[in-house]
């Protein structure tokens, strides 16, 4: 038998693993690498069109050809791949509606750099200027939610309702209270869209019967344009109605009209903003329509608290047709001319 002496049988053992170690070496860098996976280019976005609750939703989704998994939002996309249509809710008011319209904008599936945002919504209508069942594409929003008010025991005579008189807001807090939209888009959808006839139903006219004093409150639906109200609370009344109506003039040197009333459009708006300032949306492109659900204050002799809970029997489906009817032709014209309106917004040259 041979006999090794220890120091010959280690350096044996190290001559033997240095060469495996070798010939694993050289096949590891033989065998190639493993591809680094390639991510999907992100899917350009025509329009966006924007909801609140399940109610406006409905009639859109029925004509979305698929549904995408939104985990960040309060129900799945509708994506229409043919017209490059997305189909967004919002959840019902100011936070919801800022937090959903972020989280899509900060999507990595999406490229929505040139997409046009059209909110199509329900709202309370102030009956001096319409009627339930009709739409206002809307030039201007204010919110409400920032101001100062106390318990209306304690005011000062002057302070109506525990709000004191109008003051302009401090210095860098206007961009939280006032939204002004881009005019000229505002006013090309209005007269692409101002003949559309709405449905007069026998709901609509029960709810109009009480307001018969209101030259433009008891018409028929119509297609007009104005300026909203946009508040996190559902309020009610004659007092606040009249005193929101002052508010919109007040912030806008009177060149604003109270229309309607909504909880959500701010939210959006501020969402936009922000994407706006990162490149990944713009908010010249935000339109607002709002179709009236209900109006915003009582009947003449009618208690506003009976006025505001009474259910809306039928109006809010009027209202909800509306916004899917007359919003849909704004859709359908932008989407279908994309050659166009892709890097010219219609209205600009107002």
């Amino acid at each position: 038998m041979l006999n090794l002496s220890a120091w010959t049988r280690r350096s044996l053992l190290a001559a033997a693993f240095a060469g495996v170690t070798a010939t694993s070496a050289l096949a590891q860098a033989a065998a190639p690498a493993p591809a680094a996976p390639t991510a999907a280019a992100p899917i350009p976005i025509r329009v966006v069109v924007v909801t609140a609750y399940a109610l406006e939703d409905k009639a859109w989704m029925a004509e979305a050809p698929q549904k995408l998994d939104f985990p960040n939002g309060v129900a799945p996309l509708g994506y229409d791949p043919a017209k490059g249509v997305l189909i967004l809710r919002t959840g019902v008011g100011t936070n919801h509606a800022a937090i959903t319209t972020f989280a899509l904008g900060t999507d990595p599936r999406f490229d929505l750099s040139k997409a046009y945002w059209v909110i199509a919504a329900i709202a309370g209508v102030n009956p001096d200027e319409a009627s339930p069942g009709s739409a206002a594409w809307i030039g201007n929003v204010i919110d409400v939610d920032f101001g100062k008010w106390v318990d209306p025991r304690e005011a000062p005579p002057e302070w109506v309702g525990g709000y004191p008189p109008f003051q302009p807001p401090r210095a860098g807090r206007s961009d939280s209270v006032y939204y002004p939209l881009n005019i000229g888009l505002r006013d090309w959808a209005f007269n692409l869209t101002k003949d559309t006839p709405l449905p007069d139903t026998e709901a609509l006219k029960t709810a109009r019967a009480p307001f018969s004093s209101f030259p433009n409150g008891s018409k028929p639906p119509f297609v007009l344009t104005g300026d909203e109200i946009s508040a996190q609370a559902y309020w009610h009344g004659a007092m606040l109605t009249k005193r929101y109506a002052k508010l919109t003039t007040d912030y806008s040197g009177g060149k604003s009209r109270f229309v309607m009333t909504a909880m959500e459009d701010t939210g959006v708006g501020n969402a936009l903003r922000r994407l706006t300032a990162v490149g990944k949306a713009d908010y010249d492109r935000l339109v607002v329509l709002r179709t009236a659900s209900n109006y915003s204050q009582q009947a003449p002799g009618e208690s506003p608290v009976d006025s505001m809970n009474r259910p809306y029997a039928g109006v809010g489906d009027a209202a909800a047709y509306a916004a899917h009817v007359v919003a849909g032709k704004v859709v359908n014209t932008l989407s279908g001319n994309w050659g166009v309106y892709r890097d010219k917004i219609p209205g600009a040259g107002k």
